[in-house]
């Protein structure tokens, strides 16, 4: 009898590698670095044909909460008038610390929803668990992933049950942005008591972390074959961007 052949699936680390470079100059680049970058990755999401998948949750949710930072920053911080909106005054630092914020909240959005929309979960978590990760680490990664898509259409269903009650929740950013902030408290919750009972499950089905001596090797589902190419290109434009940082730190 003739065993059945393991199926492949490749993988390029270079994905990964331009993602954690853009959250790293997220925190570590100076905002205008931070515009240049953000002004590339618009032009390469904006050609991308997965677009759409990719600026539809930075629209409906990021968004919002970015104008509103810059009303309330721009208001109620100190600093020289730039202009008045009626009887409100907006200040110059305020509007700078606004924007110092919305380019990293924007950043790391934009960077990994194009990461996710390019690599399915189950390529990642199964890549993970050849590079030797604990079971439990790509266990926290998929419920993580889980609980981004899952919110997401419990939203989309409150919003259409509020549609259907008569409440407009598509007039403009802010009456979503209204509606959405009371919500994530009590959507988390429900989540993190949900992944309790998926370990209570898990744990039923003999689930366990351990490695006890002589226990068979698992046999993976799925071989991963890496990119060797991205992933040494990956690691030299990460490196490159630390060294960067490390130059301006000590220019």
């Amino acid at each position: 009898m003739r065993t059945p052949e393991i199926p492949r699936r490749a993988y390029n680390p270079l994905d990964h590698y331009i993602t954690l470079t853009i959250v790293f100059a997220a925190f570590a680049f100076r905002l205008e670095w931070q515009i240049a970058i953000l002004a590339a990755l618009f032009v390469a999401t904006l050609l991308s044909h997965r677009r759409k998948s990719i600026y539809r949750g930075f629209l409906k949710f990021v968004l919002p909460l970015i104008l509103i930072g810059f009303v309330i920053n721009g208001i109620f911080f100190t600093g020289n008038v730039v202009f008045m909106l009626g009887p409100l005054k907006f200040r110059d630092q305020g509007l700078v610390f606004a924007s110092t914020v919305a380019a990293r909240l924007t950043l790391i959005v934009l960077a990994i929803s194009c990461y996710f929309s390019r690599v399915k979960s189950e390529t990642i978590s199964e890549y993970l668990v050849a590079r030797g990760a604990d079971r439990r680490l790509v266990y926290i990664y998929l419920l993580s992933v889980a609980m981004v898509h899952l919110m997401r259409d419990k939203l989309q269903k409150i919003y259409t049950a509020q549609s259907a009650r008569g409440l407009d929740t598509t007039k403009n950013v802010f009456s979503r942005a209204r509606y959405l902030l009371p919500m994530l408290v009590p959507l988390s919750y429900s989540y993190i008591a949900e992944s309790l009972d998926r370990g209570i499950a898990l744990r039923a089905a003999n689930f366990s972390d351990r490695k006890y001596p002589g226990s068979p090797v698992p046999v993976p589902l799925v071989e991963i074959e890496v990119d060797r190419g991205g992933l040494v290109a990956g690691r030299i434009i990460l490196l490159a961007a630390i060294g960067i940082w490390i130059w301006r730190i000590f220019s």
